[in-house]
Parts: C-alpha cells; sequence; structure tokens
C-alpha cells in the first residue's frame, strides 16, 4: 500500500507518523468524521494491519498489510483510497505469542512455575549458599556506601546480590521505591554490582522512556562507578552495555548513542569491514612506516619538473591520513566491543599504541625537524650519503624510537586482535547482544531476543513494574536459562493502562508486583526521599506511605528552597480557583477549563519574571489529568519560552509525567461543579504522581469546593491544605480577578460570576448576593454586550456607587427595593443585613431583572415580605453611611442579635420570599 500523504488529526501532537509492522488501520472508500460514516450507504471499509513496512523509505510511506476480509477485485480494492490509523497491537501480538507454547521463542518456564508455587514466596535464599559465602560481599558493598546510597540502598543491592549468587533456586525480589527514593541511583548501582559479579543482566520498563531514564541514569553514574576497576586494572566498558529499540520513539540523544544498538552496528560494521577496517588500519599503518621513502620517491616521479612539496610536509600528511583512520578503528572497537570480545593485553595495546601516535605526530611537528633530519630518523639516509656527517639529534631519536615502537605495537595488535572481518548487519547485530553484558530494553522489545543465539541470562531487571502487565512480563520471564528476577516499582502510583472496561474489570491490568504486595511477599522498602520540599512531601507521605518515608538532609536543608523565596507563592499552594467551567471538546470525554488555562498561564510569566532575576536554571512542568487541558495550554503557550536558555517550560497529562520531576509543578484539576464530581481524579495512584513531581514548589490549582465535596482524596488534600494554612483564593488577588473577567468575557460565560466568591465580587466594598429569578433573567439575555453592562453595574453597586436618579414611580415603594434602569430592564434590589462572626454587617441583595411592565408585581412581593421584617431590623437596612460619593456598608458589633421577622410572621415571610424567588419574566 502507498500513501501520499498523512493528516495528523489526532490532536495537538504535531509529530508525523510512520508506520510500525502491527498498525491497526481502517481502509475505506471516503474519508469520515467519525464511526457513523462508516456506515453510510455506498462506502466500503475494511480492517487491516500492517505486516511490514519498507526500510528504504524514510517516511514510511510504503508498507505491506494484511487485511480482515476478501478484496482481492480490483474494482473493491481500487475504492480504498483512505487509511484511518488506530492502533499498534504489536505488543498485544507479542503477549499472546508468549502465553501459548511457540515452538519459535524459549520455552523457559522455570521462573514462572517458582513464581506459581506458594511454597517458595516466602524463601530469601537457600541454606548451601549462605553457608558456602557467608551471605554478604564486603569489597563490593563498600564502593557501594562510596558512591553516597543510603542504608535502604545498600540492604536492597546486598539482597540481591546475595540471591544471584544461588545456583540451586530461582529467586524473585521487590524493590519498592516511593517517589524521589533514588530508585533509579539504586538501578544502576545494582546494575554496575550485577556487571562485576559477571552476571549477564536484562533490564526491562514498560515503556521506551523508562528504559532511556534508567540507561542514562547509569550512564551519568559510570564515572561514579569506575573508580572500581576490575581484576585487570580496566574500567568497565561502554561496550558492555547495549541498548535496542525504537530509535525515533525512544528519541535516543548524544549522550545515549554510544550504547544504542542501531548506531554500535553501524560503527562496527566499518571497523568490521574487509576494505576499510581494523586489519586494513593497521596493515596501512606498518606499510606506511615501512615504505613511506618509497612512497614519497613514486610522488617525486609523478610530479616530474613541477615544484614538489618537501618529504616532511609529505610525512606529516601521509601520517595523518593513516593515523585518522586507525585512531577512529581502533577508539570505535575500544568503545563498543564488550570487554570479553578484547583480551587484556589487545587493550593495553590499543592504549599504549594512541599514546604513542599521538607523540609520534607531535615530534613530526618539532619546529627543529628538517627533511633530511627526518629522513635519518626513518632509516631513509644511510650516513655515507648524506652531505652533512652529523651526529643524528635528540628529536631524530626520538622519531626513530617512537616509529619503532609503533610498529612493534602494530605488529603485536595484529596477532592479539581476534576478530571478524566481511560480517554483514545482522550477524553484528546478534554479535553486540550475544556478548553484552547488560541489555537494556522494553518489555515488549525483549521478544526480540527469543530469535537471537544468546549466552543465558542471569538476571532479568523490570523498572517501573507496578506498570507491567502480569501477561506481558511473561515475554522476558520465558528467555533462555533465565536464574533471577527482580521487580522494583511503587504500586501506590500508576498501574498499566488498560482503555477497555471489560479487561479492566477482568483484572488484565493487574501487575506482578502488585499481585505479590496483595499476597504480602517481602518487600525491600527505600524509605529516603531527596526530591520534595518537607512541604510537598508531607502529605502524600501521610496518605499514601503510611509516614514510612523520611526526607532527605538536602532537603532539609534551610538552602534548598533559596532561591525560590521571590515567588508569589510558598512551596506548597492550593490556589482556589471557582468561577471556572469545565467543558469537554467537542465528542471527546476529556475536560477542559479556560480560566484555569488563564490561570496557568499566568503563573508560568510570574515565575518567568522572577526568573530573570536570578539567570540560574528552572524547570517549570504544567500538568493536569486530561489532555484537552494539556492542549488548550500547550497552544496558548506556543513556543514564547522555547528561546529562554535556562527556562524550561513543559506541558503533560498526569500519565505522561510518571517518573518524571520538575523545579516547579503547576497541576490543573480541571474539574469545577457544585456536584463534587472529579472523574478519575479520584484515583489515588494517579493523585499521587501528580502531588510528587515538584522538587520545590507545588502550586495546585482547582475549584476547592468541588475538590472537597468529592468526598475523595481530594478532600482529605484540601481540609489539609486548610489547616496547614496553604489555600490562596484567586479573588484576593487583582491580577487573577482582573484576568478571570477578561476570560469570562471572551467564553461568554458572565453567569459563572454571579457567586458572591466570585472574582469580580470578592474586592467589593459590598457583599452581593444574587437571586435564582436574577440568574434566570441574566442567562436569558441575548446580547452579550447587555450581559457585561448588567455585571458591570453590579460591580459598581458593590463598589458604593448609587445613581442620583430616583426608583420609578411605584405606588407603594418604601424605598427600601430600589429599582434602577439599564437600558429598557428594570433591576430590582436592596439593602439587607446578615450576621458573619459575631458582627452583622450590611449587604446587597439582587432580587431580578426585569421589563417594566413585570416590576409592579414583584415589587408589591418585595413590600409584602419587607412588613414583615421588625423595626429594629429596617432601621438597620435603612441606615446609611457614605465615604465621598460612594455608599459603603455599616458593621455593627452588638451583644444581642439583630431579629429579623415579626412575632408568628417567619412562616409567612418564608412563602412570601419563594413566591418573590419564584418571580419570572411574565
Amino acid at each position: 500500500m502507498d500513501v501520499d500523504f498523512w493528516d495528523n488529526g489526532a490532536g495537538f501532537s504535531t509529530e508525523a507518523y510512520t508506520a510500525r509492522s502491527g498498525d491497526i488501520f481502517i481502509l475505506s472508500s471516503s474519508k469520515p468524521e467519525s464511526a457513523e460514516d462508516l456506515n453510510r450507504y455506498g462506502v466500503t471499509y475494511c480492517l487491516a494491519m500492517v505486516t511490514e513496512v519498507s526500510l528504504d523509505d524514510e517516511y514510511h510511506k510504503c508498507f505491506r498489510v494484511k487485511v480482515a476480509k476478501d478484496i482481492g477485485l480490483e474494482e473493491e480494492l481500487s475504492k480504498l483510497r483512505h487509511a484511518i490509523f488506530l492502533s499498534n497491537i504489536m505488543t498485544s501480538i507479542r503477549i499472546w505469542k508468549a502465553l501459548s507454547y511457540d515452538t519459535h521463542m524459549n520455552n523457559n518456564f522455570t521462573v514462572i512455575k517458582s513464581l506459581l508455587a506458594p511454597t517458595n514466596l516466602g524463601e530469601d535464599v537457600c541454606g548451601i549458599c549462605i553457608e558456602q559465602d557467608g551471605g554478604c560481599l564486603p569489597s563490593l558493598t563498600e564502593q557501594l556506601l562510596s558512591i553516597k546510597l543510603n542504608q535502604s540502598q545498600v540492604d536492597a543491592i546486598e539482597s540481591v546480590m546475595s540471591a544471584v549468587r544461588c545456583r540451586h533456586m530461582n529467586l524473585l525480589k521487590l524493590i519498592w521505591g516511593p517517589p524521589g527514593t533514588g530508585k533509579t541511583k539504586t538501578v544502576s548501582a545494582l546494575l554496575w554490582a550485577l556487571a562485576c559479579m559477571k552476571c549477564r543482566t536484562l533490564t526491562c520498563a514498560p515503556t521506551n522512556v523508562a528504559v532511556v531514564g534508567v540507561c542514562t541514569r547509569f550512564l551519568q553514574n559510570l564515572k561514579d562507578f569506575n573508580q572500581h576497576i576490575d581484576e585487570n586494572g580496566l574500567p568497565f566498558s561502554l561496550g558492555d552495555v547495549v541498548l535496542f529499540g525504537n530509535k525515533q520513539r525512544m528519541d535516543i540523544t548524544e549522550d545515549l548513542q554510544e550504547v544504542f544498538l542501531d548506531f554500535r552496528v553501524d560503527e562496527l560494521l566499518e571497523c568490521f569491514s574487509s576494505l576499510s577496517g581494523w586489519n586494513y588500519r593497521i596493515a596501512s599503518m606498518v606499510s606506511f612506516f615501512d615504505d613511506c621513502a618509497s612512497r614519497y620517491d613514486m610522488l617525486l616521479e609523478d610530479a616530474g619538473n613541477s615544484d614538489p612539496v618537501s618529504f616532511l610536509d609529505f610525512i606529516k600528511k601521509q601520517f595523518d591520513v593513516a593515523a585518522v583512520a586507525l585512531k577512529r578503528c581502533i577508539v570505535n572497537l575500544l568503545v563498543h566491543l564488550p570487554r570479553r570480545c578484547l583480551s587484556h593485553d589487545s587493550v593495553i595495546i590499543i592504549s599504549t599504541l594512541l599514546n604513542m601516535l599521538e607523540n609520534f605526530g607531535g615530534l613530526l611537528c618539532d619546529a627543529h625537524l628538517t627533511d633530511e633530519g627526518l629522513k635519518r630518523a626513518l632509516g631513509c639516509l644511510s650516513t655515507e650519503n648524506s652531505v652533512c656527517a652529523r651526529p643524528i639529534s635528540s628529536i631524530e631519536k626520538e622519531l626513530d624510537g617512537a616509529r619503532s615502537a609503533c610498529l612493534k605495537l602494530l605488529k603485536d595488535l595484529q596477532h592479539s586482535l581476534n576478530l571478524p572481518t566481511g560480517v554483514d548487519k545482522n550477524w553484528v547485530q546478534s554479535y553486540c547482544i550475544r556478548n553484552a553484558t547488560l541489555l537494556f530494553c522494553t518489555t515488549s522489545s525483549s521478544y526480540r531476543l527469543h530469535h537471537m543465539k544468546i549466552a543465558p541470562l542471569d538476571v532479568l531487571i523490570v523498572d517501573e513494574a507496578a506498570q507491567v502487565r502480569e501477561c506481558e512480563l511473561v515475554i522476558p520471564l520465558r528467555l533462555h536459562w533465565l536464574k533471577h528476577v527482580v521487580l522494583v516499582g511503587d504500586d501506590c502510583q500508576l498501574s498499566a493502562m488498560v482503555k477497555s472496561k471489560v479487561c479492566k474489570e477482568a483484572g488484565f491490568g493487574t501487575s506482578l508486583f502488585g499481585r505479590l504486595v496483595t499476597l504480602k511477599f517481602g518487600k525491600h522498602l527505600l524509605n529516603i526521599q531527596y526530591r520534595m520540599n518537607p512541604c510537598i512531601s508531607l502529605f502524600p507521605n501521610a496518605q499514601f506511605y503510611e509516614r514510612k518515608i523520611l526526607d532527605g538532609t538536602n532537603v532539609l536543608s534551610p538552602s534548598y528552597n533559596k532561591d525560590y523565596r521571590g515567588l508569589p507563592f510558598g512551596s506548597y499552594t492550593l490556589i482556589n480557583v471557582t468561577d471556572g467551567r469545565e467543558d469537554k471538546e467537542g465528542t471527546g470525554n476529556s475536560r477542559r477549563n479556560m480560566v484555569e488555562v488563564a490561570v496557568v498561564l499566568h503563573l508560568i510569566q510570574t515565575i518567568f519574571k522572577c526568573w530573570k532575576s536570578t539567570g540560574k536554571a528552572l524547570s517549570v512542568g504544567v500538568v493536569s489529568p486530561y489532555s484537552s487541558q494539556v492542549d488548550a495550554i500547550n497552544v496558548r503557550l506556543g513556543k514564547k519560552y522555547d528561546t529562554c536558555d535556562g527556562f524550561h517550560v513543559r506541558v503533560k497529562s498526569i500519565d505522561g509525567f510518571q517518573g518524571e520531576e520538575d523545579d516547579i509543578i503547576i497541576l490543573s484539576t480541571v474539574r469545577s461543579n457544585g456536584n463534587g464530581v472529579v472523574g478519575f481524579l479520584a484515583d489515588n495512584q494517579r493523585t499521587n504522581v501528580a502531588l510528587t513531581r515538584a522538587k520545590h514548589c507545588l502550586w495546585i490549582v482547582g475549584n476547592a469546593h468541588t475538590l472537597y465535596k468529592s468526598g475523595t482524596v481530594w478532600a482529605d488534600l484540601v481540609s489539609d491544605a486548610q489547616r496547614r494554612k496553604c489555600v490562596f483564593n484567586a479573588t484576593n488577588d487583582a491580577a487573577l480577578c482582573k484576568l478571570v473577567l477578561q476570560v469570562k468575557k471572551e467564553l461568554d460565560e458572565l453567569e459563572d460570576l454571579l457567586n458572591a466568591d466570585s472574582a469580580v465580587f470578592s474586592n467589593t466594598r459590598w457583599k452581593v448576593i444574587v437571586s435564582d429569578e436574577f440568574r434566570k433573567s441574566f442567562t436569558k439575555l441575548k446580547s452579550s454586550q447587555l450581559r457585561r453592562e448588567v455585571l458591570q453595574k453590579l460591580i459598581k453597586l458593590g463598589d458604593g456607587w448609587r445613581t442620583t436618579v430616583r426608583n420609578l414611580d411605584i405606588p407603594g415603594v418604601s424605598h427600601l427595593a430600589k429599582v434602577y434602569k439599564i437600558r429598557d430592564l428594570c433591576l430590582i434590589w436592596s439593602t439587607d443585613v446578615e450576621k458573619n462572626e459575631g458582627r452583622y454587617i450590611q449587604m446587597i441583595r439582587i432580587w431580578d431583572l426585569l421589563s417594566q411592565q413585570h416590576v409592579a408585581r414583584t415589587i408589591q412581593r418585595l413590600e409584602n415580605l419587607f412588613s414583615m421584617y421588625t423595626d429594629d431590623y429596617m432601621d438597620h437596612c435603612r441606615r446609611v453611611q457614605t465615604l465621598g460619593k460612594l455608599e459603603v456598608p455599616i458593621i455593627w458589633d452588638v451583644e444581642h442579635d439583630i431579629i429579623r421577622y415579626k412575632k408568628d410572621c417567619r412562616v409567612d415571610a418564608q412563602e412570601e420570599l419563594d413566591l418573590v424567588d419564584t418571580c419570572g419574566w411574565f
């Protein structure tokens, strides 16, 4: 199938689509906008799966597919002009094969049988190995302590080290790594220790990001590890490390390039080439040292009468060409070949040869060296033929010695290297994997190892094991002669992603890590966190980890947050945004909240201004549970900060942020409703991930009322934040209030601002309360401009403005009810009194917004209500206090309550109030 172009309509992502084996498509005769379009009359479609992708096509636009039904007829085939990508099922295919008895896979069920045997669950290590070895490796333990591992990390590693030495049992270890406890560092230290013990280890993770993360951390820590050398006096080799998988999806950087299989194969193919490989390069260098004079003579013959280049310049150029090519080749061998493929003598020879070649090249550049002296040094000129029979200088002696040493080393290397030549790409791939000590890939990609003849694997380490489905883990568990398994993860964080509700209810997403924890299988807890400011770690530690996690000395230090003191909010703040509205984008279920989007962008801008005064590197992460919110923020953020060196902003979903961290995290919760519905925010594991990504500051943007009313972990979070005085109401910030009002105007959602605690009324002098009838009347206004005028009038009333125009001429008005004209409508309001914290304060009550012909009836109802008020209460309502031209509310400190209703009028008053509140347009 050939594709002209791909139209990415999946969302905000601009990543170009590339076809992969296992991709599922709908092939259709027309382009459907929805699934229903496929059932329209005349539409032909079928399912298809990619089985083979053209490797020569850079953009993967040509591939072979397998269809779900017979479309062999030319006329039917020609109708299918559109391909709609649905999903990739390659992992599912591999799982299915792993679960079945497939002769093409390694049928090693030893580890799986051990897992299924309940008698083995409680066993730690066999008694035979304890008696023989004493159960410890003192030298490696000392090295582990020297790279600043804490005791819980060392204990976990020692436990694994003791287990893997056992040849009598298949053992399983669980390492529980809560957020920030150095889980990845522990894994990298464990890998180094296993490599020192000559254990071939496969490290897997469920995602490319996780695999790349643990491999990157291992390489970063390799400098510390290499302070310990092996028995041959050599440091750990990068050639013993192989990372393999999809290059694009792994996003291989320069730091990982040297261990990535595809890059390594390309480098070694050149080294193993018959025409340009290691053997050819060594022979070329030997030929240079032996035949340089004859080469120069040939140059002179070819030059004829033209001015020839000097002998010194010729030798420099020839040496540079040969030496550069040889150095590149043998350095690549040193970097990319596992230690078992290079003898100790070969490594020493290569190291010495590189130094001698460098020395020889430096001597050629000596200012005192002449053509004649160089010829004598290289044995190209006998003394009796010399014009000047002076003794050989010191530089000539050094050159002669360096040449002789290089020749000897080159010939020794030629004999000591036992490497292949003239092999193909597949052979080199197998060669690298077969001889590597540490292998890294996803659990799904480990399927490739079943089809290679590799040496037995001693240990399988699974990082982020709580995210790996049991069925998927079977793929690496069946590898040839696998002996021991180490599961590293945290069952309190996100589990495996399962989209199907049926599969989820059937337990398809259960991880082996989670199941063993449920069975009370022992696990080694990493109990010190080094990431979060204690203010941030306090709640998740208490809520999810039973206060078992201690704060590291680094986060307890007063200097840990010193660069963040100029920010508007503290290390841990819940920013209460009450005026947001959650809505769905399009036909999907994902939600967004545009007010929160605006608040988040405002916070980023505020952080940026503070950062400019410091100049220190700062990373800001914005996370949200909903992809629509992530897309909305990304669209409005654009590339604004991309060119700001040292200021990094990224926006991701909570699920996409597991295992990552940033200096400042802004969490947008999105949900804003009166029912307390928070969707999958109620999931404790997802909440845990969201709350534990920040190092220095965590700012949670959300509707505190909605979160509290949810009755979930978020209710506990709100209560905790209130108790710790970490709640900040957005309505208390003038800039945020102005921002919210602007957003609401743009979205034409001004009715959301009618609450007393909304952004527009939070800072007014008067508290403004609106009735349900006014809300209905306001919502019915079709003109956006009129809505803005009404809202502006309410804000002015709240600020103390009063019109000089008298009420409409309505008989029987007591002057407590006010009627203000807004175009051809009448706003009915009155002054009221409420009790607040032991004091009485005047407030404004907005009753309705009506056309003039309906005002009299509402006024009459209000007058009936007011007639039931006590004289004292009416007197407090009528009193006026001014500040300049503005009216301000009066506050009374009184010992006794101000009685509102006359005796025996309370029931009648409530009935009258209900009638007023149900009074409508007509």
